[in-house]
């Protein structure tokens, strides 16, 4: 359960950066989007049903949310169909604010955590295909298309941007995560649930609602990516994954690297037991 928030003054302590464009304010909501972009967009009263909702979950993040909401709107016009970004947000700063001004849904979670916020935003996604990705700008929205056309071209019911297939920029990820963590986590997970997975820890995602209902997740912390990849193995999804680019953050970085990557392990654990050799399963995770 959610609530729409209410409109709150911008903070005057906005910062910009380099890529960062001027960020708008609830006074200036008419002027911040081109009228392109408002064909394109379904904005909290808009009449017209999406096609696709974007689920963007933030945290403070009013220096990267204006620059992802735009490479969205460059996404919705390339795919040409009606789409809804909804911002699933527990912010004290003006990231709300700036989201609204572009014509996006903003909803606040009751609980706290990256997977409910992922299940607020889900739950108010009226698009029959759902997009997720973190507000940081790691990820390019502007590769959306290439994630939805692989869909339609296999007729899958989930595709993940690789970054682990793809290019990781430089200052992009730490080395631990890029050579260690996530190489692991991703082995342990496929060796646990028969899944053949190349980045299990992949935030930009791209499903169907149907397939939202087989993954059924209900995790509410980190551990929700991992619960949507086990839910799609059990499920027998098809799954596809295509390269993407990961790119450096902006803003400060809300991981906590072993506590969050324990997270993972221990819920794969506990999910793997009683279903399969465990003991057997690390050992081929970690040859």
């Amino acid at each position: 359960m959610s609530r729409r928030q209410p409109a709150r003054h911008q903070s005057e302590t906005t910062t910009d950066t380099l890529e960062t464009p001027p960020q708008p304010t609830a006074d200036t909501q008419s002027e911040s989007a081109p009228a392109q972009d408002q064909a394109t967009l379904c904005g909290p009263d808009s009449a017209t049903d999406p096609t696709i909702s974007v689920v963007i979950p933030t945290l403070n993040e009013q220096e990267g949310i204006a620059i992802c909401i735009e490479a969205v709107l460059s996404a919705f016009r390339e795919l040409g169909v009606p789409g809804e970004i909804v911002v699933a947000d527990s912010s004290t700063d003006a990231t709300p604010d700036i989201a609204r001004s572009y014509g996006a849904v903003v909803t606040e979670p009751e609980r706290n955590g990256y997977g409910a916020a992922y299940l607020d935003g889900f739950a108010t996604a009226r698009g029959d295909i759902i997009a997720m990705g973190d507000a940081d700008t790691t990820y390019d929205f502007t590769e959306l298309p290439k994630l939805v056309s692989r869909m339609h071209e296999t007729n899958a019911d989930l595709v993940i941007g690789s970054r682990l297939d793809g290019q990781i920029l430089p200052g992009s990820m730490p080395t631990l995560h890029q050579y260690i963590g996530n190489p692991l986590l991703t082995k342990m997970l496929n060796s646990l649930f028969g899944s053949d997975f190349s980045d299990t820890h992949s935030g930009f995602r791209v499903f169907t609602q149907d397939a939202l209902a087989e993954m059924d997740p209900s995790t509410t912390g980190m551990e929700f990516a991992s619960e949507m990849l086990i839910g799609a193995a059990r499920a027998e999804l098809h799954v596809e994954e295509i390269p993407i680019t990961y790119h450096p953050r902006v803003g400060e970085a809300k991981l906590d690297s072993f506590k969050d990557g324990w997270r993972h392990v221990r819920y794969m654990l506990e999910e793997a037991r009683g279903t399969t050799s465990v003991m057997g399963s690390l050992v081929g995770a970690f040859r």
